[in-house]
């Protein structure tokens, strides 16, 4: 997957009614429906079985509390164009990006690619649109938002510590305070995206893998309600009351002597 691809999504889960103007043929399965323009019919369908085994793994991994199943006519889209030219100029989309969501639309725009596209794009893009459900249009750190999209991408998740005890020893490692504040705007410029990523889906994996899932749930059931980031940890992570003890309690985990492996 690019490393701008979670950029890109980000700065357009809020936008909806993107057009479209090729002609394109549809494939279904329970949850999606597929879109698809000169892209090989074995692939359309690759595609679809992913896309189901991703949503059933996101859903019960973080026993997502979810009121819309994706049925019928709800089913989420996925575009496909036949190359990254293509969909670049169809979608306006500079040239390096290898795909788009909109959380309204419950929709996916992006094209076959030989590297990445189902073990990292796919799964990713699903998740924005899986967790924006859960949360609503409700604002939450970029760390958060793509930590949660990444979760499904097990290269990126179980490597994640590994790079961030790295980044630790030769003190690269982004204090959690910056990595809160960190906006696509400004990763967009970072030479440290990748570190971002990491430490995103490792804070995520932390608040998991300690509390478990129904204290996350929760906590997502009070972003959605319209609690602030903040207080919202205070409810559902009971040693947790502020940022700075988040960034304590994750920080000491990734140390030796943090003793952390869930």
């Amino acid at each position: 997957m690019s490393r701008f691809l979670g950029i890109a999504a980000a700065l357009l889960l809020f936008f909806g009614g993107i057009a479209v103007g090729a002609d394109f043929r549809e494939a279904k399965s329970e949850h999606f429906i597929a879109y698809y323009t000169e892209v090989p019919e074995d692939f359309v369908q690759k595609v679809l079985d992913h896309a189901e085994r991703y949503y059933e793994e996101l859903t019960r991994q973080l026993d997502l509390r979810r009121y819309d199943y994706w049925t019928w006519d709800d089913r989420a889209k996925i575009y496909l164009y036949p190359d990254q030219e293509t969909f670049a100029r169809e979608m306006r989309q500079p040239s390096w990006t290898g795909g788009v969501a909109s959380y309204e639309d419950k929709t996916i725009w992006t094209f076959p690619r030989d590297a990445g596209f189902f073990d990292s794009l796919l799964p990713h893009e699903i998740g924005h649109i899986v967790f924006r459900e859960v949360i609503g249009s409700r604002r939450v750190p970029l760390w958060l938002e793509e930590g949660v999209a990444s979760y499904l991408e097990q290269a990126k998740r179980f490597g994640a510590d590994r790079m961030v005890q790295a980044a630790m020893e030769d003190k690269t490692f982004i204090p959690f305070e910056e990595l809160n504040e960190i906006t696509p705007e400004q990763l967009r410029e970072s030479p440290n995206v990748d570190l971002f990523y990491a430490e995103s889906v490792s804070v995520v994996s932390f608040l998991i893998g300690k509390f478990g899932t129904e204290r996350f749930n929760y906590m997502c059931e009070k972003i959605k309600a319209g609690r602030p980031f903040e207080d919202a940890l205070a409810y559902a992570f009971f040693d947790i009351r502020s940022f700075e003890d988040l960034a304590g309690e994750w920080e000491k985990s990734l140390r030796p002597s943090g003793g952390r492996r869930y």
